[in-house]
């Protein structure tokens, strides 16, 4: 962390698209409020990556915009908290998961989580896929991370969707390591239990 008297001449006539997070982080913590070019790149190099965690977690892009936004507000105001202790990406990423699990609710139904779980569908068994096209897959991926619990489909978002690491996760979920695995192996577990549902028959109940 730097001190009131230091200064970011260290980074004169350097690209700070080519800085690490951390380091903009510094940066950041000297120039806010007056000074936003180092904030910027921090914005543009997450942002995506936010909302798209938003959208698969709620399931509504209108409230998706609304969390996303909130995250970055929050991430603008709360940037001089970070103190290292764990990565950036983590640390972001806890702030975006505690809103929106408190925008999170019982009537948010319609999840968009099929691209994630396609691009990892080694995880969860080929012969889960092999006898749909891809359309068909889609939509039973949808309708079955739709009928998960919460909890297991934030985890299998976080993991597949977010790409973050059993250890960023433990941290942005604030459980130990062996309870992240145990959720994560219980959520893909559901997981597969729910698409084979919703392929017998469309209408699975929700997954207990």
């Amino acid at each position: 962390m730097l001190d009131s008297g230091e200064t970011y001449s260290e980074y004169a006539g350097v690209d700070l698209t080519q800085l690490s997070d951390e380091e903009l982080v510094k940066i950041c913590k000297l120039e806010l409020p007056e000074t936003v070019r180092a904030y910027k790149i921090l914005i543009r190099r997450h942002e995506a990556l936010i909302y798209n965690s938003c959208a698969k977690l709620l399931g509504n892009p209108q409230d998706a915009e609304e969390v996303a936004q909130d995250t970055l507000i929050q991430l603008f105001h709360k940037l001089h908290q970070f103190e290292g202790r764990s990565s950036f990406k983590t640390w972001l990423y806890r702030i975006v998961h505690n809103y929106c699990k408190n925008r999170i609710s019982k009537q948010i139904r319609h999840r968009k989580g099929q691209e994630a779980i396609e691009k990892h569908a080694d995880h969860f068994g080929s012969d889960v896929y092999d006898q749909h096209d891809s359309q068909e897959q889609s939509e039973l991926v949808n309708a079955a991370l739709a009928k998960l619990k919460d909890q297991d489909r934030e985890i299998i978002v976080l993991k597949y969707m977010s790409g973050l690491t059993i250890e960023e996760i433990s941290e942005v979920m604030e459980l130990g390591l062996s309870a992240t695995k145990m959720r994560l192996y219980r959520a893909l577990d559901s997981f597969k239990l729910a698409y084979g549902r919703v392929d017998k028959d469309g209408s699975p109940s929700e997954v207990s």
